[in-house]
């Protein structure tokens, strides 16, 4: 693991309470992280700090939901998940978001200049 990468673990672990062990180079943050909203805010502000303002230039929204909140759609939303969860097996509403793993912000920071997943 690279120096950069670690730093960015910590950095996540910190701001989101997960525990650094449980995260690594393919975590996620919206998919497996679930960091959104004003999280996401937090976690490119700390980057910013420690890496450099280019973070800021990211295109986070198409990685996470930048909103707080909950969408008008929620309660159907609901009812769909409660319907189709015996044949899904799973209870999660599927991520409209591209992913974007900490391994990718660790080699984006390392570039020093945004680079497509």
């Amino acid at each position: 693991m690279t120096a950069t990468l670690d730093r960015v673990i910590e950095i996540t672990s910190r701001m989101t309470g997960v525990k650094a062990a449980k995260l690594n180079a393919n975590s996620a943050i919206d998919q497996d992280i679930r960091i959104y909203g004003d999280d996401v805010t937090d976690l490119a502000e700390a980057l910013a700090a420690e890496f450099g303002d280019q973070v800021w230039q990211w295109p986070w929204q198409r990685f996470a939901e930048l909103n707080e909140g909950l969408s008008l759609l929620f309660p159907f939303m609901l009812v769909w998940q409660l319907l189709t969860w015996p044949v899904r097996g799973t209870f999660e509403y599927p991520s409209q978001f591209e992913r974007l793993e900490l391994g990718h912000i660790a080699k984006v920071i390392d570039a020093g200049q945004w680079l497509e997943p």
